[in-house]
């Protein structure tokens, strides 16, 4: 009989354990989507030596607690959905206009940057975003 009830014992402690580490991301995951909500300038690198400059905009997503909206992602007016982690962001493989889209992000510490690497049409991109109203080219050092 003791056995059994240290054996539901454990188990509940288990599961609480469990539960409360889902709980703690969920919570990191909204703490990162407010952290990184507002207007962000893109310096979008095509890899062939091409560079755009363009702003963008993420917004919560109201149809998923841990998803965010990014208006402009890649600069053709569409919208891309996406998931956060806590300081990890998912794009899922989505139809962007005439463009397909795929990859994922990693949010700086401070949210001051997000850096990016996904396909567009299966050819791969890297994008970094930094906080901002405008997007501006980078001075020339």
């Amino acid at each position: 009989m003791k056995r059994k009830i240290l054996f539901a014992v454990v188990l509940f402690i288990g599961l609480l354990g469990f539960i409360s580490c889902n709980d703690t991301n969920d919570l990191n995951s909204v703490s990162a989507i407010k952290n990184i909500e507002g207007n962000w300038n893109c310096v979008l690198d095509e890899g062939d030596g091409t560079t755009e400059y363009y702003k963008v905009t993420i917004t919560a997503d109201p149809n998923n607690a841990n998803g965010i909206i990014i208006s402009n992602f890649f600069n053709n007016g569409a919208s891309a959905h996406a998931t956060v982690n806590q300081l990890h962001i998912d794009l899922p493989k989505q139809q962007l206009g005439d463009y397909t889209v795929e990859g994922s992000g990693n949010i700086s510490s401070d949210y001051q940057r997000i850096e990016w690497d996904y396909t567009v049409d299966g050819s791969a991109v890297h994008a970094t975003f930094t906080p901002g109203g405008v997007a501006k080219k980078a001075p020339i050092l």
